[in-house]
């Protein structure tokens, strides 16, 4: 996932771009690998790391941000308390904790050995002087510097280049060494909320080690409908997108299905969904600006109170699979034991 080479205008702002997305995810990485901040206790989609991702499998050739995507938006909400208690069972516990988040732990046996003083070295070269009460080698210490070395990458366009070095090497010669080994145990664990969080750690970091490939062809495909007729706006594919980028919209009058394109990272769940073919990724001519909608249909109306009921087109659907159109199909459910006479 290196960077592009910075050539011109353009070149410069798509690096700055890219290594804003890079330092949003490690930071967020960070902050998940402390004691658990109050918005851990929140379900994965509502995480500042699941909308960094996002931004990642979007704008990035990162393959680890887009199944970190799907698996993040899995973790269900859970009381803080018990957040807490998971990350002492993992990382604390009693005696010598199930999985260390140091260091000079996994390359020298012990806590706070000469690896976490070769690292606190590092952050004073780069002008940064330790503070607080954590060892410079912890995993979320360790992180939140390559977050900051990607952001002075951001801010300082003509150095970009010697910031995106420094942090690569950091990888190469620190983080690299070891927090991969952390994110595979951490996914091997099986556990609800560490085990996504492990494996977007592990993938991130394997990434990050490998040379640069060149810059593929930006995925822009988003889902499409057509022909409009085919949808029936049954829902399922709202239900399977992992980034809600798409929903279903309704008003009195009118049933919708719409598009962030935004959200969209092309994974095509939709379009495997769709029993009906009536959504397929394609590449648009131009992208959106906002939301749009893909399908809209009017809503029935109930013959006898005049409440609106679903989509003609969902009841459309219902009245093709039964072979005919019943009386009691446009009725809502109030009025429709009424018309049958129960």
């Amino acid at each position: 996932m290196a960077c592009p080479t910075a050539n011109g205008r353009d070149g410069m702002d798509t690096m700055t771009q890219r290594l804003r997305i890079y330092a949003g995810v490690y930071y967020a990485l960070a902050e998940t690998l402390t004691e658990p901040p109050l918005w851990m206790a929140s379900a994965g989609r509502e995480w500042p790391l699941f909308g960094a991702v996002i931004r990642a499998a979007r704008e990035t050739d990162s393959e680890a941000a887009r199944q970190a995507v799907e698996a993040l938006s899995a973790i269900p909400r859970e009381g803080l308390t018990a957040r807490r208690q998971r990350y002492r069972r993992i990382f604390e516990g009693a005696g010598r904790p199930g999985l260390w988040l140091y260091e000079s732990a996994h390359v020298d046996g012990r806590v706070f050995g000469p690896t976490a003083l070769a690292v606190e070295r590092v952050y004073r070269a780069a002008g940064l002087q330790p503070e607080g009460a954590e060892r410079p080698d912890h995993a979320s210490v360790e992180l939140a510097f390559l977050g900051w070395l990607m952001e002075q990458g951001a801010e300082n366009g003509a150095l970009a280049g010697a910031w995106q070095g420094l942090a690569s090497r950091f990888i190469e010669v620190h983080a690299g060494r070891w927090l991969p080994q952390v994110g595979r145990a951490l996914a091997d664990s099986g556990d609800l909320v560490y085990a996504p969080i492990g494996r977007l750690l592990a993938d991130w970091l394997t990434e990050a080690l490998r040379p640069p490939r060149p810059r593929r062809r930006k995925h822009a495909s988003l889902p499409a409908v057509s022909p409009a007729e085919n949808c029936t706006l049954c829902g399922f594919c709202v239900q399977v997108c992992p980034t809600q980028a798409l929903r279903i919209r309704e008003t009195d009058r009118e049933t919708g299905l719409v598009l962030n394109p935004e959200a969209c990272i092309a994974c095509g769940k939709c379009e495997r969904i769709c029993q009906f073919n009536a959504l397929r990724m394609a590449l648009p001519q131009t992208v959106p600006a906002g939301p749009v909608a893909l399908r809209t249909s009017p809503r029935g109306r109930c013959p006898h109170c005049g409440a609106p009921t679903v989509s003609a087109a969902e009841l459309d659907a219902i009245a093709a699979r039964l072979g005919h159109r019943p009386a009691w199909l446009d009725y809502c459910l109030d009025c429709r034991p009424l018309w049958m006479g129960v």
